[in-house]
């Protein structure tokens, strides 16, 4: 079958799969060393779960940059591929599902636990919240070993004939599973981030809170966009029958039958479904470090202290300038007392030192001047 040029050649994928996997795994990081270290709580099993997954995406990211070194690079195999990098493909195209499968549900999961520790006094959460874990698994489960037993202990089916004819005739239709696979994806989705919305009206705090509290698990819906592509490619696939084992088109009928096939790629689909899934089970438990990070908060600390050091420096400008006047005046109110030499003459020196006390002294001794009734002035 001729093929058409492909964009998603292996210098514009690799870069793509790294960057993407790469900042999930860094949010990870982030989340453990934010919860042990910066708020200093035990990890619980949402961490475990996301720590799983994390594995899970760097070892599907692992296979399709091989598949984009030395197979297709994710693309659908086509009979004008060689057969070696024909092969490397048929054989990373099923064993990704896999490794998707488990990501998926781990990453679903992370978030299904991380929400039960924050509304799980609510019975009715907890119960749907336990609904939720078991459809997850469940759902896991069967398409992970859906996928591995396709042809069921006959592995080598999947490549042992390029045009995939033996394969064919003895294993399940894998369009159906993918089909499903992605329908239950967007689905789960739904169910895992749209539950905790749910609930945010019984949490006690402001209002403004509660808003902002949404538009963080809102987060979530970050990799539905790549979930619902994928999902409309699988359904068009399933149309044609492109996932089909031994694909032929009908007479008549070009080879690629959808421009859908040529636009989208669907390996780089479950990789942003899979990076952006990881990216926003990490980014609710990382809230608290933006806390402190906050930009208006910290332009507003820093105007804070500007304005403070430079309310001080005026004060104390004021009061040197006061001081210097007041001694001025004392000098001058000394020159003009009399002095007196007889033995007869009056003492003055009390009025004198009186009349002398600088204009912040306290003329009583045993009295304490308030610091801060003199900074008030």
């Amino acid at each position: 079958m001729p093929s058409e040029a492909s964009i998603y050649t292996p210098d514009r994928v690799i870069p793509t799969y790294a960057a993407i996997t790469g900042l999930g795994i860094f949010l990870t990081g982030l989340r453990l060393w934010v919860r042990s270290s910066y708020i200093r709580v035990a990890l619980a099993a949402d961490d475990a779960a996301v720590v799983g997954a994390a594995v899970f995406v760097a070892a599907a990211t692992a296979l399709q940059i091989a598949n984009a070194v030395l197979g297709t690079a994710g693309n659908d195999v086509m009979t004008a591929d060689t057969e070696r990098r024909a092969r490397v493909a048929l054989k990373i195209n099923w064993v990704n599902p896999i490794l998707e499968a488990f990501a998926f549900g781990l990453i679903k999961l992370s978030l299904s636990l991380f929400y039960r520790r924050i509304f799980g006094v609510s019975n009715l959460f907890r119960l749907l919240n336990n609904i939720t874990i078991w459809i997850l698994v469940a759902y896991t489960l069967a398409f992970a070993f859906g996928q591995l037993f396709l042809c069921g202990t006959n592995f080598y089916l999947i490549w042992v004939d390029l045009d995939q004819h033996s394969a064919r005739e003895r294993c399940a239709e894998r369009g159906t599973l993918q089909f499903n696979f992605a329908l239950f994806s967007v689905l789960t989705d739904t169910l895992v981030i749209g539950l905790p919305l749910i609930f945010v009206g019984t949490l006690h705090m402001s209002t403004r809170k509660k808003w902002a509290t949404v538009a963080v698990f809102a987060l979530g819906f970050i990799s539905t966009g790549a979930s619902i592509a994928r999902f409309i490619y699988n359904a068009v696939a399933l149309k044609y029958g492109w996932f089909s084992f031994n694909f032929k088109p009908a007479p008549g009928e070009p080879a690629i039958p959808s421009h859908i096939f040529v636009i989208l790629n669907p390996t780089l689909l479950a990789t942003i479904e899979m990076g952006a899934g990881l990216w926003s089970a990490n980014l609710p438990a990382i809230a608290p470090l933006t806390r402190s990070f906050h930009p208006i908060r910290l332009v507003s600390g820093l105007y804070g202290k500007l304005t403070s050091t430079w309310s001080s420096a005026s004060r104390s400008t004021r009061r040197g300038s006061a001081a210097t006047a007041a001694g001025a005046a004392a000098e001058e109110r000394r020159e003009k007392v009399p002095r007196r030499s007889s033995a007869g003459d009056t003492d003055t020196s009390p009025i004198l030192s009186r009349q002398l006390l600088p204009v912040n002294s306290n003329p009583h001794p045993r009295e304490k001047v308030s610091i801060q009734s003199l900074d008030s002035w």
